[in-house]
C-alpha cells in the first residue's frame, strides 16, 4: 500500500495543534500511569530538517507484554518509519524511549496529558545529543 506524501504543514497550522496540545496537558493532579493508559494511535507533527511534518505514533502491548512504539513520517517526499523500543515510564506521565529507523537513532522524552489524549515530547539524535526537536502528538479517537 502506497502512502500518499505529506506537504510541508504551514506555521499557522503548527500553532493551532501545539496550542491545542498545551492547553490538554495543562499541569493537573498527579495521575499513576500504566503501560495501558497511552496505548493508542496519535497524530501530530514532528521538527525535521528545519520544518515540521506529519507523524503518526502509535504504542501498543507486544506479544511479551511489553509496552512497544512505532512512527510513520513524511518529509521531502520521503516516507519514513521507525520504531520505539525500551520504553521507560518515569514520573506521573512521562516517558522515556529510544527511537530507531534507516536514517539514524536517539532518544525521545514525552509527558502526557491528564487522560493521556495527547503528548508534548522532545527528541535529539544519539550523535548530537545537545540539540532536541519537538514531537508532539494527539490521540486519534
Amino acid at each position: 500500500m502506497s502512502r500518499p506524501t505529506m506537504p510541508f504543514i504551514s506555521a499557522s497550522r503548527i500553532t493551532g495543534f501545539l496550542l491545542a496540545v498545551a492547553f490538554v496537558a495543562a499541569p493537573a493532579q498527579a495521575q499513576e500511569m500504566t503501560p495501558a493508559d497511552i496505548v493508542g494511535v496519535y497524530q501530530g507533527f514532528v521538527s525535521s530538517s528545519g520544518a515540521y511534518w506529519e507523524i503518526t505514533t502509535t504504542f501498543k502491548i507486544d506479544e511479551a507484554g511489553q509496552l512497544v512504539g512505532s512512527y510513520i513520517y513524511d518529509e521531502n517526499g520521503g516516507s519514513y518509519m521507525g520504531e520505539l523500543s525500551r520504553i521507560r515510564l518515569t514520573d506521573d506521565r512521562k516517558i522515556v524511549t529510544i527511537w530507531s529507523e534507516a536514517l539514524g537513532s536517539g532518544v525521545l522524552e514525552a509527558e502526557f496529558s491528564e487522560g493521556f489524549s495527547a503528548f508534548t515530547g522532545l527528541w535529539s539524535g544519539l550523535e548530537d545529543d545537545d540539540a532536541v526537536y519537538p514531537w508532539v502528538g494527539k490521540r486519534l479517537e
